[in-house]
């Protein structure tokens, strides 16, 4: 029989979640960037309240408290996964319940899903988006475009360019073609919803507790969904890769991680597991021939779709433009700010290339060194691959990790390792609002409130899913 304390959280956390992502949802409509006019902007009320001077800074308030609510509602599902209570049909329910309300809002967090419309529409219109920047349109569909962008070349995969071009062929809102990018990160969640627990069940780990990690975090659904990003429509294909060449055969595995390199390139990493599982044996001829032979399809597969679209494979040469923007969650970025402080010097340059260096390094050592053809051993190698390249871009932003958590949720981890993961994607989710890149004022206001109630949560809560107080121990935790 479930514990009292179960029942009533889990009575709570549906409510709770839903109350979080209509919270997130109204503070992006109160501060988020957005294209003037339309029915949306139009809005008398909403018009007056984004043009009142106190208005960004309680929108942003609002979309904290949103992610809060969302964590706590994250951390009582969790405890109901740890006891039996919940399995991965419920964390699958209560995860969609939770998108409802992303569905409708601006993008949040990050204005790139506006940027990836003005791309679509260029594409649409028969110009390369690897050569003519967003600037060159005119009206709404360019006015929510970040500065940073407007004069780049678009640095991702024909993918996303293919489904924005045939989006615009339908509408010139940006409204819809920006709702058009938001299905391709729901299309990345169905797959992780798929996907994942099946990992994990292959993996030896509990399918639910993988589920709760790598698709219910606020984490996943500030970022991914609400932030309409396409690393989510990454993550799902790079996990579905992998099962594919685990069930399937190598073959079908480079294919998917093809598909995948044509939405973003860091993708590619992924195929390191997919070679691990087609080599022949442990010998590293048999490694290095298997590497050829999934880069040859995964190549392959990229040249095709690049050719097929019409835009080729221009984007390979466009992706340095998005190295400018670094962030502080890249390491190069933080050891190069840190050495032009002891040395003024063009440390962040050499920062960037000692990244990439130690980047390349770890992926050949897991090549030469994991073992091969065991399915444990070539998800956790995968999963600490792209981990690495995560970290080790010259530009790591929070999305990003959508390119390795899944995946680590997926691998059977010690304890200690799966408490770490925990914490990273509770933190990860909490920071959302806080992007640095949205330059909003007064963020550091809210972000010492904001951690401190994360972490006064996290460690409150206790395995059974009630909140502990000085009168009750606290159990053993919600891991």
């Amino acid at each position: 029989m479930p514990r009292a304390g179960i029942v009533v959280s889990g009575r709570l956390w549906v409510p709770c979640g839903l109350v979080g992502a209509a919270c997130m949802t109204a503070g992006g409509l109160a501060y988020a960037g957005m294209p003037h006019g339309g029915r949306v902007a139009s809005l008398d009320a909403l018009r007056d309240f984004r043009a009142w001077n106190a208005g960004e800074r309680w929108g942003l308030g609002l979309c904290v408290m949103g992610v809060l609510l969302l964590t706590a509602a994250w951390l009582m599902l969790g405890a109901a996964v740890r006891t039996g209570t919940v399995g991965v049909a419920g964390v699958n329910r209560a995860t969609l319940l939770w998108t409802v309300p992303l569905l409708v809002a601006p993008p949040l967090f990050s204005g790139d899903a506006w940027s990836y419309a003005a791309d679509g529409v260029l594409a649409g219109r028969g110009l390369s988006p690897y050569v003519v920047p967003p600037a060159v349109l005119h009206g709404p569909i360019v006015q929510a475009v970040c500065q940073c962008w407007r004069h780049t070349p678009a640095p991702y995969g024909p993918v996303p360019l293919v489904w924005g071009a045939a989006l615009s062929h339908l509408t010139s809102s940006p409204w819809l073609l920006m709702f058009g990018y938001r299905m391709l990160a729901v299309v990345g969640l169905g797959l992780l919803m798929v996907v994942a627990p099946r990992l994990a069940h292959l993996a030896g780990c509990r399918p639910a507790q993988a589920s709760w990690l790598a698709v219910a975090s606020p984490f996943v659904l500030a970022n991914g969904v609400g932030g309409a990003h396409v690393d989510l429509l990454l993550a799902g294909l790079v996990c579905a890769a992998l099962l594919l060449a685990m069930s399937r055969g190598w073959v079908a595995g480079a294919l998917l991680v093809g598909l995948a390199t044509a939405v973003k390139a860091p993708a590619v990493v992924a195929g390191l597991g997919v070679v691990l599982l087609a080599a022949r044996s442990g010998r590293l001829r048999d490694r290095l021939r298997s590497g050829v032979g999934v880069g040859g399809i995964a190549l392959a597969t990229v040249v095709g779709i690049g050719v097929f679209s019409g835009l080729g494979v221009g984007w390979v040469g466009t992706m340095h433009v998005a190295v400018g923007l670094h962030t502080p969650l890249s390491l190069p970025f933080d050891a190069g700010r840190l050495l032009r402080w002891v040395h003024d010097s063009d440390a962040a340059s050499m920062a960037d290339t000692v990244g990439i260096g130690l980047l390349l390094v770890g992926c050949a050592l897991l090549l030469a060194l994991a073992p091969v053809r065991e399915r444990r051993a070539s998800l956790t190698a995968t999963g600490v691959a792209m981990l690495l390249t995560t970290v080790l871009s010259p530009v790591t932003n929070y999305w990003y990790f959508l390119w390795c958590l899944p995946l680590l949720a997926c691998c059977r981890l010690p304890e200690r390792a799966r408490r770490c993961l925990v914490a990273l994607v509770a933190v990860l989710g909490v920071l959302a609002p806080l992007d640095p890149s949205l330059h909003l004022r007064d963020a550091w206001m809210v972000i010492i409130g904001s951690v401190v109630a994360a972490l006064a949560i996290a460690l409150a809560w206790s395995r059974d899913g009630r909140l502990a107080t000085p009168g009750r121990p606290a159990g053993t935790g919600l891991l």
